[in-house]
């Protein structure tokens, strides 16, 4: 992230301080901070940060690869989760709807 002031690539998220911070993070708005000069500033969420100098192909698709990665990282999390609701919920319809034993 490039700071607005110095125009240095040493910006990173900041943690919400004053109450207009806070206000500000629920419209979207995250306080940033520059570790050269220490200039505070907000910037929208997911707006793109202008690159300081331009990435090759070979970081681009590192990059893509990662990315990739945590998706796939992530679904599998989703499927096993979704996977272990439907386990319990069969074993639990199943205790439900069973005759009752009488006699034993």
């Amino acid at each position: 992230m490039l700071c607005p002031k110095c125009k240095s690539d040493h910006a990173h998220r900041s943690h919400r301080v004053a109450l207009r911070e806070h206000v500000a993070s629920i419209v979207g708005y995250h306080p940033y901070r520059c570790r050269q000069c220490s200039y505070r500033f907000l910037r929208f969420g997911n707006s793109p940060s202008e690159p300081a100098a331009p990435a090759t192909r070979g970081v681009e698709r590192e990059i893509a690869a990662t990315r990739g990665a945590f998706r796939w990282k992530r679904k599998r999390r989703v499927i096993v989760l979704y996977v272990l609701a439907l386990i319990v919920f069969v074993v639990i319809l199943y205790f439900l709807t069973r005759a009752p034993s009488i006699g034993e």
